[in-house]
């Protein structure tokens, strides 16, 4: 007899609200197999989600010039999505949101119109109407992408305790600036949905920061950076509200020629691990995390398909989910013990995937 552990897979789209645009998916980790069991529909380009996972809510962004966000009470019996309400973002081409640590917030950015906002929420995890929101300002070096302010995501930054424990997240959040190659770090008043900025950080000119992940014991900052193909590496000072840049290197091979653009980033719960996902090479960079927080470079794995925009590690399993935005695919990779990728031959076919969130187990029984 084997236990048969099964997580939850919320997976984003680019699909039009007449179609299933927001899918409920099921992995099975004794299989390393990934099966549709919902989808809804409703919802235009829902590009980015976020879980509530003590509430079971889930968050979606609709990526459109009218931009919004909408709700959803999730039903863990039936695996089904019914929707709460929406909220307009007051801003074009929100991308990216989050919940902070109480359940009582919500964070968004949007993209082209070069906002942060926050949101109250309502007890049932209704989205209340908009609380603040804050313009960015200015612009940087690549006139066709950095024209004016492109805030791409948001996250809290995690406490640490003497560098060595993760207690819970921080009221610091950071929110990388594609369009003005600044790291803004901002405070949350629990006290009042409301954001204070802290600090910003001009990084390497050009960059175009898109991503953030977080050493889960030392204070490390990756940030993956568009725009350079690079994975950046910021030592952050809590007290001073401070970052400051350790490191850059490349995720790509030194023989790449082509086109690229980075996307998402994530690290292996070691600590020991990072990896960030291209598009254009179409692959999956991975690094080795060395002892003080910076990194080597390890290898690069083609995602077997094209523009792996979003990625996602499966938690305590050895398997990496891509989601391949333009070939219409989430393939299905095994991570070595020593870090390697390789793909595993199982994939699911799915309309234009473009976020992949895993919370969770479904299901753990004897088979």
């Amino acid at each position: 007899m084997s236990l048969s552990k099964e997580y939850v897979v919320f997976a984003g789209t680019y699909a039009p609200a007449r179609e299933e645009s927001i899918h409920v998916l099921k992995f099975d980790a004794a299989a390393g197999r990934l099966v549709k069991m919902s989808g809804v529909s409703g919802v235009d380009q829902p590009s980015f989600l976020a879980f509530d996972e003590p509430r079971n809510r889930l968050y979606a962004v609709s990526e459109l010039e009218d931009g919004a966000v909408v709700s959803f009470r999730y039903d863990p019996e039936s695996g089904t999505l019914e929707e709460l309400n929406r909220q307009p973002t007051h801003g074009a081409h929100p991308c990216h949101l989050r919940v902070d640590r109480e359940s009582k917030r919500l964070v968004l950015v949007n993209y082209s119109g070069g906002s942060v906002n926050v949101y109250p929420l309502e007890p049932d995890g209704a989205i209340g109407p908009l609380a603040q929101q804050i313009a960015h300002e200015g612009s940087s070096v690549n006139t066709a992408r950095q024209e004016k302010p492109h805030p791409h995501s948001i996250f809290p930054v995690p406490d640490k305790n003497k560098g060595t424990e993760a207690i819970e997240a921080s009221p610091q959040w950071i929110v990388p600036d594609l369009g003005t190659d600044k790291l803004y770090l901002y405070e949350l008043d629990e006290a009042a949905p409301k954001l204070r900025l802290l600090s910003e950080t001009i990084v390497t000119p050009g960059a175009g920061p898109r991503h953030a992940e977080f050493h889960p014991q030392l204070p490390i900052v990756y940030i993956i950076d568009e725009l350079s193909s690079t994975v950046s590496v910021y030592e952050h000072d809590r007290s001073a509200a401070k970052l400051t840049q350790r490191q850059q290197l490349s995720t790509l091979p030194a023989d790449f020629t082509g086109a690229n653009t980075c996307a998402d980033i994530h690290i292996a719960p070691s600590g020991r691990l990072l990896y960030g996902s291209n598009r254009g090479h179409d692959s999956i960079a991975v690094f080795d995390v060395l002892p003080d927080g910076t990194l080597a470079f390890k290898q690069t794995v083609a995602t077997e398909g094209r523009t792996p925009r979003n990625f996602a590690l499966v938690p305590g399993e050895p398997f990496l989910l891509a989601a391949n935005q333009d070939s219409d695919s989430i393939v299905v990779f095994r991570i070595a013990d020593t870090g390697e990728l390789a793909p595993t031959g199982e994939r699911l076919q799915l309309a234009k995937p473009v976020c992949l969130q895993v919370h969770g187990i479904v299901r753990s029984a004897g088979r």
